[in-house]
This record gives structure tokens, sequence and C-alpha cells, in this order.
């Protein structure tokens, strides 16, 4: 390459054509059955689940006294997560999967956290939807004997996923990058971001008139993304991406990632439209960032890569 095409290239901003062609060459790099296995069997399972004749009774209902109480209400509570209201609502669900997993997966490959996804979706399709139902029980049992259903809840555990992998892959760049460049991002980081959206969430007022604004909780959600940002910062410095030398289209995918979360946090926790179950969203997205935080402390917070053999 010829110093001008160097400088050419440089200068070139990036686009949503050189994204998705990025993002092509990824996913063919990657094994055919590897992403079959990530984006058809969960939407497959969501429609065969909605073709089933009597699956309305597996909606959870707000009036069982808990999710332990008896053998059905357990089976509703694990059920109810894979069932929806009508075609519109499995739809929707269906495509904020896609979306999701869009971006956490050429993320994910990025990381080196290939076999990481596929174990953290594992452990959100088995524990997500018992901890949300329980926390919708907890929080609305008293209030309304209204059955609740819908993927929501785990798509909310993938948005947890997705912060921390957005930082995990950065920080796999920057290991890439080397000691030439004094740039570089710690993964646990994620954790900031995570305590500023729950902040962001209790505090600002939402479309869902049984979850009011409550600033005190969303004020120990700040403190605690102070607290971690100065410890981070006195432990391992701030994050510094401007020498990682980032292709625009891999800069793109960075902005998508950021972006997707970023609304993602707003449209499930914020402006929650009426009737939406915020605290099953609140209790997956908990669920979802604690899942692959643990993996990332569990690597000292390095951005080692959890995938050995992962290009």
């Amino acid at each position: 390459m010829s110093a001008d095409d160097g400088d050419r290239s440089d200068s070139d901003p990036p686009t949503l054509r050189g994204l998705l062609a990025s993002s092509l060459a990824t996913v063919r790099s990657r094994p055919p059955a590897e992403l079959g296995l990530v984006a058809l069997p969960l939407p497959a399972l969501l429609v065969g689940v909605s073709l089933l004749p009597g699956v309305e009774a597996w909606r959870f209902s707000l009036a069982t006294e808990g999710v332990f109480a008896n053998r059905w209400a357990l089976w509703t509570a694990f059920a109810s997560s894979f069932v929806h209201a009508d075609a519109v609502h499995l739809a929707d669900n269906v495509v904020n999967y896609w979306l999701l997993v869009a971006v956490a997966y050429p993320l994910s490959v990025v990381a080196g956290w290939r076999r990481r996804l596929l174990g953290s979706v594992a452990a959100y399709l088995a524990v997500v939807p018992l901890v949300s139902a329980w926390a919708t029980v907890v929080a609305l049992g008293g209030v309304t004997d209204a059955p609740t259903a819908g993927f929501s809840d785990v798509n909310s555990a993938l948005l947890g996923y997705l912060v921390v992998v957005w930082f995990a892959a950065l920080a796999a760049e920057s290991d890439r990058a080397g000691s030439a460049t004094p740039a570089g991002v710690d993964p646990r980081w994620a954790v900031v971001a995570a305590f500023a959206s729950l902040a962001l969430a209790y505090v600002a007022p939402s479309g869902a008139g049984y979850f009011p604004p409550l600033p005190a909780v969303g004020s120990l959600f700040a403190v605690g993304a102070a607290i971690a940002a100065v410890g981070l910062y006195a432990a391992v410095g701030r994050p510094r991406v401007a020498g990682l030398d980032l292709s625009p289209e891999r800069e793109l995918l960075y902005v998508t990632g950021a972006s997707v979360a970023a609304a993602g946090v707003i449209g499930s926790l914020v402006l929650v439209p009426f009737g939406s179950n915020v605290f099953a969203y609140l209790a997956g997205y908990v669920v979802g960032f604690a899942v692959p935080f643990v993996g990332v402390l569990a690597d000292g917070g390095a951005g080692g890569r959890a995938d050995r053999g992962d290009g």
C-alpha cells in the first residue's frame, strides 16, 4: 500500500456500507452451524410455542402467591417468557432479539467471547424467566392480578450482555495493539456504564404509572457509578481508544453497538410504554450484565480472550 493510500484510508469516514461489508466478512469467517445456532433456534422456538393450542394458559398470573407456590406457578413463571399476547408482540420480540444479536455477536467475535456468548444465553434462558417473574410478583403482586408474558426479559438480559461485551471487545483491541501505544480499555469500566444506566432508569419519569421516579434509589446507583469510576481511574487509568488505530468500519461497529445499547436502555427502562413490565426488564438487564461481568472479574479484568484459538 502506498503512503497516499494509507492517508486516504485514514481520512475516509466510516459508512454503513463499510460496516455491513465488514460484518459480512466477520460472519463468513465463522462456522455456519455457529451462526445458525445464534440466529435461528430461539426465534423458531418462540414461533413454535405461539402455535401451540392453549398456550395462553402458560402466562404467569400475578395473583400467584409466589414463583415456588406450586408446580404450576413454577412452570408458568418459566414458560411465560416464551408466550406472547399476539403476533405483533411476538414479532417485536423476535426483531429486538435479532437486533441485539446482530451487534452482540460480532463484538463477541472481536472479544474472543463466542463461547461466553452461547453460555450466557443458555444461562439467561434458564434463570431470567424465574428471576423476572419473582421480581414482578414482589413489585406488583399486591397491585394487580394481570397475567404477564413475553420474551422481553431475556432480550433485556442480552442488552446487559451487550454493555459488557462492548468494553471487552475494546479491551481485546487494546491487547492486540500491544505496548506500542498508550491506548487501552479495561473491561471493568462496563460497571460504570451499567450503574449509570440504572441511575437513569430510576431517576427519569417513566411512561408506566406503577414505576414512578425513585430519586433515592437512582442516587445510590449514581454514587456507585462515581465510586467505581474513581476506583478504576486510580487502578487502571481512564479508557484510551484514540491510539487503537481502528478501521472506519470497526469504529462504526462500536458506534452502532453503543447506540443499540443506549436505545435499548431508554426504550425498555426509561420511556416505558404503558402496560410494559418494567420490573421484568430490570431483572433481565441486571442478570444479563452480571453473568458476563463475573467472567470479566474471573479473568482478572484483563482483556484476554476467553475463547482460546479465536481470531
